[in-house]
């Protein structure tokens, strides 16, 4: 066993034991240096394969930056329930209803730009190549711990004559913004694919580049046009995708039957 190893070993037993609990940070690379009596190199590289494993990402924690201990175990993310049209009315877009379904709390940075959208994107918006487009970044965290990354590609007449070309988030949503300006949608086709995380993924999310992601994409419709084309990139060892479509009572059911399943 390499002395990186040795390192990563002992941390990720400790982190099973409790010593360090989701959300905490593990010491400074300074106090790990002392405890095993070894160079910062080989402490770096014992961190780098605890994220490596999952177990660990890079972020912040009272203001300083620092290695913090991930959760563990899938969290259900339902990609239906922005979709259902008797959807209730909150002041909450779907993340931040899902998370509080699974018993998080949910936390978001927005970002907007304009610029050219890919050359994809441009022809399912059936906007001109090279033809600026709005762009809406969501950077979204599940008890302060990155979780996804939400990227919406909205014609420019459509964003400025519903509003989306403001630099600010939407509290409740596009879906309810577009449909309460007269645009509702209806038609949604998804594609999920499994890919890699490059170098912008594992910023984003606190993950090894090569870490497997969920890559989900949305492509709405009115009766008249395409309003948008969805991007969200999930952590695939983090997230079970749930489709759930039919009448609520039923689905109520089937909900009760599988959380007893596993529930045992």
């Amino acid at each position: 066993m390499h002395a990186y190893e040795r390192v990563a070993e002992e941390l990720a037993a400790d982190i099973a034991n409790g010593v360090w609990p989701p959300g905490s940070a593990l010491p400074t690379i300074p106090a790990l240096e002392e405890r095993f009596g070894v160079s910062r190199i080989t402490v770096r590289g014992g961190l780098e394969e605890l994220a490596r494993r999952g177990l660990v990402y890079t972020g912040y924690i009272s203001g300083r930056r620092g290695t913090i201990v991930r959760s563990q175990g899938k969290i259900d993310t339902y990609l239906t329930d922005a979709l259902r049209p008797d959807r209730d009315r909150t002041t909450m877009d779907a993340f931040t209803e899902n998370a509080a379904k699974v018993g998080k709390r949910a936390s978001k940075r927005f970002s907007m730009r304009m610029e050219p959208a890919p050359k994809s994107v441009t022809k399912i918006l059936g906007v001109d190549p090279g033809a600026l487009v709005v762009i809406r970044t969501l950077h979204q965290l599940l008890d302060g711990e990155p979780w996804s990354r939400e990227v919406g590609y909205y014609p420019r007449d459509l964003a400025e004559e519903v509003g989306l070309d403001t630099p600010e988030d939407i509290p409740q949503g596009t879906i309810r913004a577009l449909a309460d300006a007269g645009h509702q949608e209806i038609a949604h086709r998804d594609e999920l694919t499994y890919e890699t995380a490059g170098p912008q993924d594992a910023h984003d999310l606190g993950l090894t580049i090569g870490a497997p992601l969920l890559m989900q994409t949305r492509i709405a419709a009115t009766a008249k046009r395409v309003t948008r084309v969805m991007r969200y990139v999930r952590i695939a060892e983090r997230n079970r995708l749930v489709w759930e479509v039919g009448d609520a009572g039923g689905l109520d059911l089937i909900r009760a039957a599988h959380n007893s399943e596993d529930a045992r």
